[in-house]
Formats: structure tokens, sequence, C-alpha cells
């Protein structure tokens, strides 16, 4: 049966008007229960969302999750002070689909805006293990920019160079195979512009933003990331690939850095100071993972943790999926929510097509590994400097976390290992790991020995479950995959922040489960 888009809203909206009158929902799915009819795989916020759509239109529906909690990449240290994120960080005033979520669930969302715009605490700058004061840097010698670039600090000079050469302007658009000229990569792009070796490897490839170098990142998919910063924080204020400041020249005193990969949290502070008027920089009360949480508690039929796939078999009327500890299950159909570094390591027969199977197998993403360190005392007061830090060496960024009971009390901080400096801290494992981190944040701060406590670590590259954060587009891939790595493969369908097109992040996830769910839908209801 088909069903078209007004229905199916129609439907979904009933279902949600009979949950908040407290009208009873149906008995939960078990065993005894007979055959799901999908089993959707991941309990990531496009796995939830994609089962709640299905349930919420009739269908009985199976979670599956490798890991033993939810929420996929939203993931928060619920034992930590201020309850930091490790993966999803803020929201902003483009992500629709997640405000409303807040509502659905009766998740308030608390505005961080004042925090960041109240007091900005600035961002120290180290080069070379030299601290250098940003007033000095547009006449320092450990800067590689040219004219009017040098005033940029290291973080906001590739955000200068797409700006000042953008060579289209239809980003909404990116993935349209007119722009195929444009696939390439940002290397090429820059060096196209004049950027030398030395520019290119500290404003671009240092605590990159997306990819590991800049050899890695399709110049398309950058140019849509930098836009929907862009469209997010409703084109007020200056934005930047990594989430740092990027519109202060150097001299003039840097906004609070956001938590990178998402829409940064701050910006140059507006004229007069305060809030701009409507900005959101949101964040789900009490942690970000509270809202898969509440996403699965409205599950209808069974969310099974700790179910590691090993193998998914489809056929054009049903599919089985295997898992580790030797169970199977059967349904209609099955959805992967799984990001493609993950999936490729599962079989699925009969193999997908060519063309997807090649962007199952080698679609990227960005390692990045994370220190969150509880100071024992506020060692940057005996100093005079901030907390935050963006450095060329082994700490990467040092973002100061502010979840107190004040704007500017100071919960902990957090340490951003991006990229190639993922991969490295990687190869030492967590222990040894933590302990660099510590020696290197001693040497450029002398005022914090004695004084840093490791209290979480984690690698989204090493992580099983995920093999990276979110998806990267190689040069030529955008142009190669983008009209068929999501198609449906017999009963098999995908979903999943990798293949949105229209939003990033969170706010991606929720847009896929949106068109795989009328695909499903369409197959099987």
């Amino acid at each position: 049966m088909s069903m078209s888009r007004r229905e199916f809203v129609a439907t979904s909206t009933a279902v949600a008007t009979a949950v908040a009158a407290g009208l009873p929902r149906g008995s939960a799915y078990a065993a005894g229960n007979g055959q799901p009819d999908v089993i959707v795989l991941g309990a990531g916020l496009s796995g939830l969302e994609t089962a709640l759509t299905l349930e919420e239109n009739g269908l009985k529906v199976l979670v599956l999750e490798g890991r033993k909690r939810v929420g996929g990449r939203v993931y928060t240290l619920f034992n930590l002070p201020g309850h930091p994120e490790v993966g999803f960080n803020s929201l902003s005033n483009a992500y629709g689909r997640s405000i409303a979520a807040s509502k659905k669930y009766d998740l308030p969302i608390d505005n961080l805006a004042p925090r960041v715009f109240g007091k900005p605490l600035g961002q120290e700058l180290y080069v070379g293990g030299e601290h250098v004061a940003l007033k000095d840097w547009p006449t320092h010698s450990r800067n590689p920019f040219e004219g009017e670039l040098r005033k940029l600090p290291p973080w906001a000079w590739a955000d200068g160079m797409l700006k000042k050469h953008m060579p289209f302007k239809d980003l909404e658009n990116w993935y349209d195979p007119k722009y195929a000229q444009y696939d390439v990569s940002m290397h090429d792009f820059l060096s196209q512009h004049g950027a030398s070796e030395a520019m290119i490897r500290l404003g671009y490839d240092t605590n990159i933003a997306y990819g590991t170098h800049s050899h890695d990142v399709s110049l398309l998919m950058q140019a849509f990331a930098d836009y929907w910063q862009n469209v997010n924080r409703g084109a007020i204020l200056a934005f930047s690939r990594t989430g740092m400041s990027g519109g202060a020249p150097a001299g003039a005193a840097p906004a609070t850095p956001a938590a990178p990969g998402v829409a940064p949290a701050a910006g140059a502070p507006p004229a007069g100071g305060g809030v701009p008027p409507g900005l959101i920089v949101g964040a789900f009360r009490g942690g970000n993972q509270k809202l898969p949480e509440a996403m699965s508690r409205r599950l209808k039929g069974d969310l099974l943790l700790g179910k590691r796939i090993v193998a998914i078999d489809v056929t054009e009327g049903g599919a089985k999926v295997s898992c580790a500890d030797g169970t199977s299950y059967s349904a209609k159909a099955v959805v992967s929510s799984l990001p493609f570094a993950t999936l490729r390591h599962i079989p699925i027969n009969p193999m997908p097509p060519a063309l997807q199977d090649k962007a199952i197998k080698t679609l990227g993403s960005i390692p990045i590994t994370q220190f969150h360190i509880v100071p024992k005392k506020p060692f940057w007061e005996a100093d005079g400097m901030s907390p935050s830090m963006w450095t060329d060496g082994p700490l990467g960024m040092v973002l100061a976390q502010r979840f107190g009971k004040t704007d500017m009390e100071i919960t902990s901080l957090s340490v951003w290992c991006r990229g190639a400096a993922a991969n490295f801290i990687d190869r030492f494992g967590v222990e040894e790991g933590k302990r660099m981190i510590v020696a290197e944040f001693e040497k450029l701060r002398p005022s914090a020995k004695g004084l840093l406590d490791v209290a979480a670590a984690h690698s989204w590259g090493a992580d099983p479950f995920s093999c990276g954060d979110w998806a990267i587009y190689q040069p030529g891939q955008v142009t190669a995959f983008q009209k068929g790595m999501g198609l449906p493969h017999q009963r098999m369908f995908f979903c999943g922040e990798h293949l949105s097109v229209g939003s990033r992040g969170m706010e991606g996830a929720f847009e896929t489960a949106e068109r795989v769910s009328l695909e499903v839908l369409s197959a099987i209801a």
C-alpha cells in the first residue's frame, strides 16, 4: 500500500494526540507476539525516530542496538560535573526537528546563549609550543598567511578563504550533478587560490573540522557544512569550521568557543554586548542523551541492547538479521541506521548494487578523540589566561565547559584531538593517551601542573559501533555516490546522518528518518 506524505503526517499526528491524551498505545512487542514487521538496526536518533514513526503508522518494530546504551553518537557523561557531552553538543535555531522533539517528549531546552555572550572567556593560541598573544599574531614570525588574512587567527583562516573564493552560491543544492566540477579536494581548492603548504597545514589541517586532512575532504561537502553552520545561526554572527570564533580579527577578544562538530555556540559578540534577539544555543536539560532515552521509552516494541550484528540477509520479500550472540531475527524489512564505516564490516547477502556497495565500503568519517578533565583548582586564575586553548600540537583544542550554577563557573575542560591528531593519540591506548595529554597540557600551562584529573576519555574512531564521527565525502564521492547510496536494497532500507542532504548532525539524523519511514511504509504497509 502506498501512503502519501499528507496521509503519513496525519496518521502520525493522530497517534501523537492520543498519546498526549493518555490513551493506550497497545502492548509491547515480545517473542510471544509474533514476528515484527520491521527490524531497525541502531538506537541512535535516526533509528529511534524511524522506529517510532513506523509504530505510529501501525507497524510492529524491533530495534537492535550493539551498545549497552541508547543514543549512538549522542553521549552524555552523566557522572561528571555539569554532564559534559561526548557526542552531540548543542543545537541552534535551524534545528527545527530537534526543537519540536523537546516538546513532543517534554524535555526542556536550556538556552545557553547568555553564558556564551555574557562574559567571553576568550581562547589562547599556541603555535610551535609558543604562546602567541592574538594582538601579536598579524606580525608574528610563525604566521604563514598572506595579505589581509594575516590578521585572522589560524582557526579562522580557512573560513576567510572560503568566503573570499567560494566558486558557487547555490549551497542548498550542493549535491546537484551540475556542480561536479567542484567535487575536488579542499587542498586543491586552497592551492588554486595561492595557499602554500604551510598555510594549509596550519589553517586547515590543524584541528580539522571534517576529515583527516585537506586531501580527503570534498569542497562540495565543506561548502555545504559551512553553509549549514551559517544558516543555523540565522546569519547573525560569524561562524567557523572549528567551532571557534571565526569573525574576530587577531587582536580582538574572541568569544568563547563552542564544542566542535556542531553548530558553534558562539561568535563575535554583538554590537553593544548581550545576546542577539532570538538566538538559541541550546542543550537538553540534564544532558542531550536524555532525548534518545525519552524516545526509547515511547517504543511499543522491543529494544534489545548488546546485539552486535554480524550478518544481514535480504530478499524481495523479507530480511533476516544475525547477531554475535547466536540469535537471529526475521521481518518483512530491515532498516539500517548504522554508519557506513560500521556497516562495511557486516556481510550483506546479496551484496548491494556496485555503486552502493562502494559507498558503504569507502565513505569517510572524521576521527575524534576526547579527554574530559576536571581541574582540582582553577589554574587559569594563577596565570591570568583563559583555560580554553587552540594549539597546533597533540593537545589540539581545549574548551572550557560552563555548566555550573553561574554563567561563569567552569565545571570541566574538554580536550579535542581531531583528524590525524586523533589517529596519532589512539595508537597509544587510553591510559598512555591520558598521560600524554596531561604532559602536553602541563608543558604549555605550568600553572596546571598536578591539578589535572582526566576523568573520562572516548575515541569515536576506535568505537566499533561508530568507527568515526560524522560522515565525510572525499573528493569525487559527492558526484559518484549521492544519488544512489541511500536507495533501498530489496527489503533493506537506509537512514542516518551520513545520508542527509539538507542538514547536518542531529538534525540530519531526523531528516533521514522521515525519508526512510515513507519508503518502508510505501513498500510494506
